[in-house]
């Protein structure tokens, strides 16, 4: 009688397996499915696959998380249990926590996350990211100096360093790799490439509104902006969009659409919860206030400042402080 009772607890259980299985099948194709569909929220909100299957829907998670700006949500997601050993982590895991680390502003703990000389070249990307941030543009450079075979992967380095070239006052050499990134992305099969694209051309509306072509850079503006609606929740992109457009209008004299823009840039840096996120909004603010001649322009910038020194944006600092040095544009 005994075998019996073994032979049908084993049928049970694995007939028990089994629709687990099915049901986390379902339940993980399910949220790759609204992942493809941009309903992120609805990832991050769905319901657990049976026990065994938990890790895989965390990481699903976390990659909704970190492609909304949900980055402190990210990074629990990623976290390695209580008690157990810390893993090495995979190569999309890693990636994911240095987004997320960068995301929150924190480069120390990016670059100790992915070391000096990264062989992925997402992470050398992600790494370099971390070094233009903080001003070690000699770390960049070195990271970002050898093409890439794959041309995807080589448009990512063309675009991260022509955006450090613009950044750092070298337009003409930065809006070069800016686009031929741009059409190397135009002319890829890349899924959501046109985020990628969107990018390219805020940092063209950066580098136009340096220049003091404003039309130019509300026209750049635009382009990104409609090529960002193919991931509507995208909110730390559409962040640094509002302030551009801010520090764009109040260029162009507009005062009311640039407090317009500021608003949204504050609602979405609510949203996103990053210190980084809120320094940027500080500075457009600072900036905006600084270009239309308003009184708490000083006060503003100051506030941009303390925010950027304690992240150590040293780059980000200096502009501040360059503004606050100078009298404002004249009328």
């Amino acid at each position: 009688m005994l075998w019996i009772v073994v032979v049908v607890a084993l049928a049970v259980l694995g007939g028990v397996v089994v629709v687990d299985h099915l049901r986390a099948q379902h339940t993980l194709r399910r949220m790759r499915e609204l992942m493809v569909a941009g309903r992120h929220a609805e990832v991050i909100a769905h319901r657990e696959p049976p026990r065994r299957y938990v890790g895989v829907a965390a990481r699903l998670r976390a990659t909704s998380a970190l492609l909304t700006g949900r980055y402190h949500r990210c990074l629990q997601l990623l976290e390695t249990p209580a008690g157990a050993a810390a893993p090495v982590l995979a190569p999309q895991d890693l990636a994911m926590r240095a987004m997320a680390l960068l995301g929150l502003g924190r480069y120390d703990e990016a670059a100790a996350a992915l070391g000096d000389d990264p062989v992925e070249p997402l992470h050398r990307h992600l790494r370099a990211q971390a070094a233009i941030e903080t001003g070690q543009d000699w770390m960049a450079t070195r990271l970002l100096a050898d093409p890439h075979p794959v041309r995807v992967d080589e448009a990512g380095r063309r675009r991260i360093l022509g955006d450090l070239h613009v950044r750092r006052g070298r337009p003409a050499e930065g809006e070069d790799l800016v686009r031929s990134a741009l059409a190397t992305y135009a002319d890829s099969s890349m899924s959501a490439r046109e985020v990628d694209m969107g990018y390219c051309h805020a940092h063209l509306a950066s580098s136009a509104l340096a220049r003091g072509d404003v039309d130019a850079a509300l026209a750049e503006l635009g382009e990104a902006e409609r090529l960002l609606l193919a991931r509507p929740d995208n909110d730390p992109g559409f962040l640094e969009l509002a302030c551009i457009a801010a520090e764009a209008h109040a260029a162009a004299r507009n005062p009311s659409a640039a407090d317009e823009h500021l608003a949204t840039a504050r609602r979405l840096a609510e949203q996103v919860e990053s210190p980084a996120a809120r320094a940027r909004v500080a500075r457009a603010a600072g900036t905006v206030a600084w270009t239309l001649h308003r009184p708490d322009a000083r006060d503003l910038l100051t506030t941009a400042l303390a925010q950027h020194e304690a992240l150590g944006e040293r780059p980000a600092a200096a502009e501040v402080r360059r503004l606050l040095a100078s009298p404002p544009p004249s009328t």
